[in-house]
Protein backbone atom coordinates (compact mmCIF):
# COMPACT_ATOMS: atom_id res chain seq x y z
CA UNK A 1 0.00 0.00 0.00
CA UNK A 2 1.76 3.19 -1.29
CA UNK A 3 2.20 5.49 1.80
CA UNK A 4 1.24 8.83 -0.76
CA UNK A 5 -2.01 7.35 -1.21
CA UNK A 6 -2.88 7.43 2.66
CA UNK A 7 -3.81 10.46 5.03
CA UNK A 8 -2.75 9.31 8.71
CA UNK A 9 -4.17 10.42 11.53
CA UNK A 10 -2.36 12.51 14.01
CA UNK A 11 -4.01 10.94 17.15
CA UNK A 12 -2.57 7.22 17.98
CA UNK A 13 -5.33 5.14 18.76
CA UNK A 14 -3.36 2.36 20.90
CA UNK A 15 0.41 1.56 21.54
CA UNK A 16 2.70 -1.03 20.22
CA UNK A 17 5.58 -2.76 22.63
CA UNK A 18 8.27 -4.65 21.62
CA UNK A 19 10.42 -7.16 23.67
CA UNK A 20 13.99 -8.38 23.20
CA UNK A 21 13.88 -11.98 24.26
CA UNK A 22 17.20 -13.85 23.75
CA UNK A 23 16.26 -17.59 23.92
CA UNK A 24 17.98 -19.86 26.44
CA UNK A 25 19.77 -21.96 23.21
CA UNK A 26 20.17 -20.28 19.46
CA UNK A 27 17.97 -22.08 16.45
CA UNK A 28 18.68 -22.67 13.34
CA UNK A 29 17.29 -20.14 11.48
CA UNK A 30 18.66 -17.31 8.97
CA UNK A 31 19.45 -13.95 10.83
CA UNK A 32 16.34 -11.76 10.24
CA UNK A 33 13.77 -14.32 9.78
CA UNK A 34 10.11 -12.63 10.69
CA UNK A 35 6.73 -14.60 11.67
CA UNK A 36 3.90 -12.67 11.14
CA UNK A 37 0.50 -14.44 13.26
CA UNK A 38 -2.99 -12.58 13.69
CA UNK A 39 -5.63 -13.77 16.24
CA UNK A 40 -9.27 -13.67 15.55
CA UNK A 41 -10.87 -10.07 15.91
CA UNK A 42 -13.99 -9.11 18.60
CA UNK A 43 -14.59 -5.49 17.98
CA UNK A 44 -16.60 -5.77 20.80
CA UNK A 45 -13.35 -6.32 23.08
CA UNK A 46 -11.31 -3.36 21.32
CA UNK A 47 -10.71 -1.39 18.36
CA UNK A 48 -7.27 -2.98 17.34
CA UNK A 49 -6.60 -6.83 16.07
CA UNK A 50 -4.37 -8.44 18.59
CA UNK A 51 -1.22 -10.08 16.34
CA UNK A 52 2.42 -11.33 17.17
CA UNK A 53 5.43 -10.11 15.02
CA UNK A 54 8.53 -12.01 15.55
CA UNK A 55 12.10 -11.47 13.81
CA UNK A 56 14.86 -13.45 14.53
CA UNK A 57 18.09 -12.15 15.06
CA UNK A 58 21.49 -14.17 15.34
CA UNK A 59 24.66 -12.71 16.94
CA UNK A 60 27.55 -14.26 18.21
CA UNK A 61 28.90 -13.64 21.60
CA UNK A 62 30.93 -15.14 24.81
CA UNK A 63 30.54 -18.38 24.64
CA UNK A 64 28.26 -20.22 27.52
CA UNK A 65 30.86 -22.78 28.37
CA UNK A 66 33.73 -20.47 28.11
CA UNK A 67 33.19 -19.66 31.85
CA UNK A 68 32.60 -23.24 32.71
CA UNK A 69 36.09 -24.23 31.04
CA UNK A 70 37.79 -20.92 32.89
CA UNK A 71 36.82 -22.55 36.34
CA UNK A 72 37.81 -26.11 35.33
CA UNK A 73 41.21 -24.67 34.91
CA UNK A 74 41.22 -22.04 37.81
CA UNK A 75 40.39 -25.82 39.85
CA UNK A 76 43.27 -27.77 38.23
CA UNK A 77 45.96 -24.41 38.80
CA UNK A 78 44.95 -24.64 42.60
CA UNK A 79 45.04 -28.33 42.93
CA UNK A 80 48.40 -27.89 41.60
CA UNK A 81 49.22 -25.17 43.77
CA UNK A 82 50.24 -22.71 41.14
CA UNK A 83 50.27 -19.22 41.05
CA UNK A 84 47.29 -17.78 39.24
CA UNK A 85 47.90 -17.13 35.69
CA UNK A 86 46.27 -14.81 32.64
CA UNK A 87 45.79 -15.73 29.70
CA UNK A 88 45.21 -19.59 30.11
CA UNK A 89 42.01 -19.53 27.99
CA UNK A 90 42.34 -17.83 24.40
CA UNK A 91 38.64 -15.94 24.54
CA UNK A 92 38.55 -15.48 20.65
CA UNK A 93 38.49 -18.90 19.89
CA UNK A 94 35.33 -19.70 22.21
CA UNK A 95 32.56 -17.40 20.42
CA UNK A 96 28.77 -19.05 20.96
CA UNK A 97 25.63 -18.41 18.71
CA UNK A 98 22.72 -16.68 20.67
CA UNK A 99 19.14 -15.85 19.02
CA UNK A 100 17.45 -13.31 20.05
CA UNK A 101 13.69 -12.39 19.01
CA UNK A 102 11.89 -8.87 18.68
CA UNK A 103 8.77 -9.70 19.27
CA UNK A 104 5.99 -7.05 18.92
CA UNK A 105 2.36 -7.16 19.94
CA UNK A 106 -0.27 -4.89 21.09
CA UNK A 107 0.48 -3.47 24.52
CA UNK A 108 -3.45 -3.47 25.46
CA UNK A 109 -3.24 -4.04 29.52
CA UNK A 110 -5.62 -2.27 31.78
CA UNK A 111 -4.25 -1.22 34.89
CA UNK A 112 -5.71 -3.78 36.75
CA UNK A 113 -4.89 -6.53 34.24
CA UNK A 114 -2.21 -7.93 36.54
CA UNK A 115 -4.10 -7.14 40.08
CA UNK A 116 -6.18 -10.76 40.33
CA UNK A 117 -3.27 -12.55 39.53
CA UNK A 118 -0.44 -13.54 42.43
CA UNK A 119 2.03 -14.58 39.53
CA UNK A 120 2.87 -12.35 36.24
CA UNK A 121 3.40 -15.22 34.10
CA UNK A 122 -0.27 -16.55 34.84
CA UNK A 123 -2.01 -13.44 33.36
CA UNK A 124 -3.69 -14.94 30.40
CA UNK A 125 -2.12 -14.12 26.70
CA UNK A 126 -5.50 -12.60 25.76
CA UNK A 127 -4.45 -9.48 28.27
CA UNK A 128 -1.25 -9.85 28.77
CA UNK A 129 1.36 -8.52 26.34
CA UNK A 130 4.41 -9.91 27.01
CA UNK A 131 3.06 -13.65 28.05
CA UNK A 132 1.42 -13.68 24.41
CA UNK A 133 5.03 -12.79 22.69
CA UNK A 134 6.24 -16.14 25.50
CA UNK A 135 3.54 -18.17 24.18
CA UNK A 136 3.83 -17.06 20.42
CA UNK A 137 7.23 -17.76 20.77
CA UNK A 138 6.76 -21.63 22.19
CA UNK A 139 4.33 -22.38 19.64
CA UNK A 140 6.86 -21.23 16.92
CA UNK A 141 9.67 -23.01 18.37
CA UNK A 142 7.70 -26.02 18.69
CA UNK A 143 6.29 -26.22 15.00
CA UNK A 144 10.38 -25.47 13.69
CA UNK A 145 11.63 -28.27 15.88
CA UNK A 146 8.82 -30.93 14.88
CA UNK A 147 8.84 -29.91 11.06
CA UNK A 148 12.79 -30.45 11.41
CA UNK A 149 12.82 -32.86 14.11
CA UNK A 150 15.58 -30.71 16.10
CA UNK A 151 16.25 -31.53 19.69
CA UNK A 152 15.76 -28.23 20.74
CA UNK A 153 14.39 -26.68 24.34
CA UNK A 154 10.82 -24.88 24.12
CA UNK A 155 11.07 -21.26 25.28
CA UNK A 156 9.41 -20.89 28.80
CA UNK A 157 8.83 -17.96 30.76
CA UNK A 158 11.38 -19.70 33.46
CA UNK A 159 13.68 -19.99 31.12
CA UNK A 160 14.54 -17.04 29.60
CA UNK A 161 15.45 -13.43 31.43
CA UNK A 162 15.47 -12.36 34.18
CA UNK A 163 16.04 -9.20 32.76
CA UNK A 164 13.97 -8.32 29.36
CA UNK A 165 14.10 -5.13 27.62
CA UNK A 166 11.49 -3.43 25.85
CA UNK A 167 10.50 -0.89 23.60
CA UNK A 168 7.21 1.17 23.60
CA UNK A 169 5.91 2.88 19.75
CA UNK A 170 2.86 4.59 18.75
CA UNK A 171 0.22 2.26 17.12
CA UNK A 172 -2.05 4.94 14.50
CA UNK A 173 -4.09 3.90 11.93
CA UNK A 174 -4.07 5.15 7.97
CA UNK A 175 -7.39 6.01 6.26
CA UNK A 176 -7.42 6.17 2.49
CA UNK A 177 -8.49 9.46 1.27
CA UNK A 178 -12.06 8.19 0.91
CA UNK A 179 -11.70 8.16 4.76
CA UNK A 180 -12.35 4.88 5.17
CA UNK A 181 -9.79 3.10 7.60
CA UNK A 182 -6.86 1.07 5.41
CA UNK A 183 -4.51 -0.46 7.83
CA UNK A 184 -2.29 0.88 10.35
CA UNK A 185 1.93 1.36 11.10
CA UNK A 186 3.81 2.37 13.69
CA UNK A 187 4.86 6.28 13.25
CA UNK A 188 7.46 6.03 15.70
CA UNK A 189 9.08 3.72 18.27
CA UNK A 190 9.93 5.86 21.86
CA UNK A 191 10.73 5.16 25.33
CA UNK A 192 11.53 1.72 26.72
CA UNK A 193 13.25 0.16 29.80
CA UNK A 194 13.67 -3.59 31.02
CA UNK A 195 11.55 -5.32 33.36
CA UNK A 196 12.13 -7.70 35.34
CA UNK A 197 10.60 -11.49 35.56
CA UNK A 198 9.22 -13.12 38.49
CA UNK A 199 11.60 -15.54 38.40
CA UNK A 200 15.50 -16.04 39.83
CA UNK A 201 16.32 -18.73 37.60
CA UNK A 202 20.38 -17.53 36.67
CA UNK A 203 22.65 -20.99 35.93
CA UNK A 204 25.42 -19.06 37.30
CA UNK A 205 24.02 -19.25 40.80
CA UNK A 206 23.32 -22.11 42.80
CA UNK A 207 19.48 -23.29 43.51
CA UNK A 208 18.46 -23.63 47.18
CA UNK A 209 20.25 -22.55 50.52
CA UNK A 210 23.22 -23.02 51.15
CA UNK A 211 24.43 -26.33 52.80
CA UNK A 212 25.22 -26.60 56.60
CA UNK A 213 26.87 -28.48 58.64
CA UNK A 214 24.31 -30.22 60.03
CA UNK A 215 23.31 -31.42 56.62
CA UNK A 216 26.36 -33.76 56.02
CA UNK A 217 24.07 -36.14 58.10
CA UNK A 218 21.08 -35.91 56.54
CA UNK A 219 23.21 -36.56 53.53
CA UNK A 220 24.53 -40.03 54.29
CA UNK A 221 21.59 -41.19 55.75
CA UNK A 222 19.89 -40.49 51.75
CA UNK A 223 22.91 -41.70 50.49
CA UNK A 224 22.01 -45.36 51.71
CA UNK A 225 18.65 -45.12 50.73
CA UNK A 226 19.87 -44.25 47.14
CA UNK A 227 21.96 -46.98 46.94
CA UNK A 228 19.31 -49.07 48.17
CA UNK A 229 16.73 -48.05 45.45
CA UNK A 230 14.56 -47.33 48.51
CA UNK A 231 10.84 -45.65 47.17
CA UNK A 232 11.40 -43.61 50.17
CA UNK A 233 14.20 -41.91 48.63
CA UNK A 234 13.06 -42.12 45.08
CA UNK A 235 9.33 -40.57 45.88
CA UNK A 236 11.42 -37.36 46.96
CA UNK A 237 14.12 -37.04 43.95
CA UNK A 238 10.50 -37.28 41.68
CA UNK A 239 9.15 -34.49 43.58
CA UNK A 240 12.43 -32.43 43.41
CA UNK A 241 12.18 -32.84 39.85
CA UNK A 242 8.45 -32.03 39.59
CA UNK A 243 9.18 -28.47 41.31
CA UNK A 244 11.80 -27.83 39.02
CA UNK A 245 10.31 -28.79 36.00
CA UNK A 246 7.94 -26.04 37.28
CA UNK A 247 9.76 -22.87 38.82
CA UNK A 248 13.04 -23.51 36.95
CA UNK A 249 12.16 -24.73 33.63
CA UNK A 250 8.72 -24.11 32.80
CA UNK A 251 7.82 -27.34 31.91
CA UNK A 252 4.16 -27.54 32.88
CA UNK A 253 3.30 -30.69 31.69
CA UNK A 254 6.22 -32.57 32.96
CA UNK A 255 5.54 -30.75 36.59
CA UNK A 256 2.45 -32.80 36.73
CA UNK A 257 3.57 -36.07 35.10
CA UNK A 258 6.34 -36.23 37.73
CA UNK A 259 4.16 -35.20 40.60
CA UNK A 260 1.83 -37.63 39.89
CA UNK A 261 5.04 -40.12 39.44
CA UNK A 262 6.06 -38.81 43.00
CA UNK A 263 2.81 -39.38 44.49
CA UNK A 264 2.40 -43.31 43.21
CA UNK A 265 6.33 -43.91 44.35
CA UNK A 266 5.30 -42.31 48.21
CA UNK A 267 2.21 -44.40 48.13
CA UNK A 268 3.41 -47.72 47.21
CA UNK A 269 6.65 -47.34 49.28
CA UNK A 270 4.82 -46.37 52.29
CA UNK A 271 2.55 -49.38 52.04
CA UNK A 272 5.16 -51.75 51.43
CA UNK A 273 7.29 -50.75 54.59
CA UNK A 274 3.96 -51.39 56.26
CA UNK A 275 3.22 -54.41 55.45
CA UNK A 276 6.85 -55.41 56.25
CA UNK A 277 6.48 -54.23 59.61
CA UNK A 278 3.29 -55.73 60.74
CA UNK A 279 4.88 -59.32 59.68
CA UNK A 280 2.66 -59.65 55.97
CA UNK A 281 4.64 -62.09 53.90
CA UNK A 282 5.92 -60.67 50.49
CA UNK A 283 4.48 -63.26 48.55
CA UNK A 284 1.12 -62.74 50.62
CA UNK A 285 0.51 -59.29 49.60
CA UNK A 286 2.34 -59.50 46.10
CA UNK A 287 -1.32 -58.81 44.12
CA UNK A 288 -2.06 -56.04 46.35
CA UNK A 289 0.31 -53.95 44.06
CA UNK A 290 -0.53 -55.06 40.61
CA UNK A 291 0.18 -52.13 38.07
CA UNK A 292 -3.09 -50.02 36.90
CA UNK A 293 -4.74 -50.66 40.69
CA UNK A 294 -3.27 -47.88 42.73
CA UNK A 295 -7.01 -46.03 43.35
CA UNK A 296 -8.21 -49.21 45.05
CA UNK A 297 -4.97 -49.87 47.06
CA UNK A 298 -5.78 -45.88 48.08
CA UNK A 299 -9.13 -46.33 49.23
CA UNK A 300 -8.74 -49.98 50.81
CA UNK A 301 -5.66 -50.70 52.14
CA UNK A 302 -4.23 -47.85 53.79
CA UNK A 303 -7.40 -46.70 55.48
CA UNK A 304 -6.99 -50.57 57.07
CA UNK A 305 -3.80 -50.08 58.09
CA UNK A 306 -3.39 -46.22 59.10
CA UNK A 307 -6.88 -45.29 59.47
CA UNK A 308 -8.11 -41.56 58.74
CA UNK A 309 -10.25 -40.09 55.48
CA UNK A 310 -8.96 -42.08 51.98
CA UNK A 311 -11.90 -41.30 49.70
CA UNK A 312 -11.18 -40.43 46.61
CA UNK A 313 -14.47 -38.93 46.43
CA UNK A 314 -15.04 -35.16 48.41
CA UNK A 315 -12.81 -33.06 49.67
CA UNK A 316 -9.50 -33.58 51.83
CA UNK A 317 -6.18 -34.37 51.00
CA UNK A 318 -6.44 -37.76 49.56
CA UNK A 319 -9.11 -36.74 47.50
CA UNK A 320 -7.64 -33.14 46.49
CA UNK A 321 -4.60 -35.18 45.36
CA UNK A 322 -7.26 -37.72 43.11
CA UNK A 323 -8.17 -35.01 41.32
CA UNK A 324 -5.49 -32.57 40.53
CA UNK A 325 -2.82 -34.30 40.19
CA UNK A 326 -3.47 -37.95 39.57
CA UNK A 327 -6.59 -37.54 37.14
CA UNK A 328 -4.85 -34.25 35.40
CA UNK A 329 -1.57 -36.61 34.73
CA UNK A 330 -4.08 -39.02 32.77
CA UNK A 331 -5.10 -36.15 30.57
CA UNK A 332 -1.67 -34.90 30.20
CA UNK A 333 -0.02 -38.26 29.26
CA UNK A 334 -3.14 -40.19 27.28
CA UNK A 335 -4.57 -36.86 25.57
CA UNK A 336 -1.69 -34.55 24.99
CA UNK A 337 -3.14 -32.00 27.17
CA UNK A 338 -0.61 -28.95 28.37
CA UNK A 339 -1.40 -27.84 31.72
CA UNK A 340 -1.33 -24.24 32.70
CA UNK A 341 1.42 -23.46 35.49
CA UNK A 342 -1.78 -23.11 37.75
CA UNK A 343 -2.96 -26.54 37.08
CA UNK A 344 1.19 -27.68 37.53
CA UNK A 345 1.14 -25.57 41.02
CA UNK A 346 -2.04 -27.07 41.93
CA UNK A 347 -0.97 -30.79 41.36
CA UNK A 348 2.43 -30.43 43.35
CA UNK A 349 0.70 -28.66 45.93
CA UNK A 350 -1.49 -31.73 46.48
CA UNK A 351 1.50 -34.00 46.19
CA UNK A 352 3.07 -32.54 49.30
CA UNK A 353 -0.47 -32.72 51.17
CA UNK A 354 -0.73 -35.86 50.08
CA UNK A 355 2.29 -36.55 51.54
CA UNK A 356 2.26 -34.27 54.74
CA UNK A 357 -1.49 -36.56 55.01
CA UNK A 358 0.47 -39.78 54.89
CA UNK A 359 3.19 -38.83 57.64
CA UNK A 360 -0.21 -37.53 60.13
CA UNK A 361 -1.41 -40.60 59.86
CA UNK A 362 1.87 -42.94 60.01
CA UNK A 363 2.51 -40.53 63.53
CA UNK A 364 -0.95 -41.09 64.32
CA UNK A 365 -0.19 -44.93 64.94
CA UNK A 366 3.18 -44.72 65.88
CA UNK A 367 2.63 -47.55 68.34
CA UNK A 368 2.03 -49.41 65.67
CA UNK A 369 4.45 -48.95 63.24
CA UNK A 370 7.37 -47.17 65.65
CA UNK A 371 10.17 -48.35 62.89
CA UNK A 372 8.62 -47.13 59.80
CA UNK A 373 7.81 -43.48 62.03
CA UNK A 374 11.79 -43.59 62.75
CA UNK A 375 12.88 -44.26 59.16
CA UNK A 376 10.59 -42.09 58.04
CA UNK A 377 9.65 -39.21 60.28
CA UNK A 378 12.77 -39.81 62.64
CA UNK A 379 12.52 -38.42 66.05
CA UNK A 380 13.09 -34.43 64.13
CA UNK A 381 10.07 -34.80 63.04
CA UNK A 382 8.18 -36.55 65.85
CA UNK A 383 9.60 -33.90 67.75
CA UNK A 384 8.29 -31.06 65.89
CA UNK A 385 5.01 -32.54 65.78
CA UNK A 386 5.45 -32.66 69.78
CA UNK A 387 4.92 -36.34 69.50
CA UNK A 388 8.31 -37.39 70.79
CA UNK A 389 6.59 -39.46 73.74
CA UNK A 390 7.96 -41.96 76.45
CA UNK A 391 7.04 -45.20 74.09
CA UNK A 392 9.20 -44.24 71.23
CA UNK A 393 12.01 -42.73 73.40
CA UNK A 394 11.90 -46.78 75.08
CA UNK A 395 11.86 -47.75 71.92
CA UNK A 396 14.77 -46.38 70.37
CA UNK A 397 16.74 -46.66 73.60
CA UNK A 398 16.17 -50.97 73.83
CA UNK A 399 14.60 -52.03 70.59
CA UNK A 400 15.87 -50.19 67.63
CA UNK A 401 20.23 -50.83 68.38
CA UNK A 402 19.38 -55.16 69.21
CA UNK A 403 17.83 -55.08 65.36
CA UNK A 404 19.35 -55.39 62.22
CA UNK A 405 19.00 -52.98 59.78
CA UNK A 406 15.44 -51.41 59.03
CA UNK A 407 16.47 -49.97 55.76
CA UNK A 408 18.26 -53.69 54.77
CA UNK A 409 15.43 -55.79 56.01
CA UNK A 410 12.31 -53.34 54.30
CA UNK A 411 14.36 -53.11 50.92
CA UNK A 412 14.79 -57.13 50.97
CA UNK A 413 11.18 -57.99 51.86
CA UNK A 414 10.35 -55.20 48.88
CA UNK A 415 12.42 -56.84 46.15
CA UNK A 416 10.95 -60.65 47.22
CA UNK A 417 6.95 -59.05 47.14
CA UNK A 418 8.17 -57.50 43.46
CA UNK A 419 9.80 -61.00 42.43
CA UNK A 420 6.67 -62.80 43.30
CA UNK A 421 4.23 -60.39 41.52
CA UNK A 422 6.66 -60.92 38.38
CA UNK A 423 6.60 -64.56 38.80
CA UNK A 424 2.75 -64.63 39.25
CA UNK A 425 2.30 -62.71 35.64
Amino acid sequence: MEGEALERDSIPVARLVRFFITLPEPLAISDGYEWHREFEHDPSVGTIQQFVNLVFMQSDGMSRQQGALAATFEALRRAKGEPQADGMLDASAMTGQYTTVMATTVDDRTRNTEAQWSRAQDVPSEIDPFNRCIEEIARFTRSYRAALEAPCLVPTYEKIGPLIPYQMGDFTPMKSEDGEEAGFRVSVWGEGGAMMLDHVNMSDFPAGDQMKPEDAGHIDYYMDMLNQGNPLFLWKERFVEARTALFREGRYGAAVTLSNTASEVLLDGLLSVLCWEVGKRPEEVAGIFTEGRLARRVKSNFSELLGGNWSLDGTGPVANWFHKCYRLRHRVVHGGYIPTRLEAQAAIDATLSLSNYCWDRLVAKKKKFPRVVLMVVAEEGLRRRGKWCHFMRNFVRDVAPVEPSWLDASHAWRSEMYDALLSGD
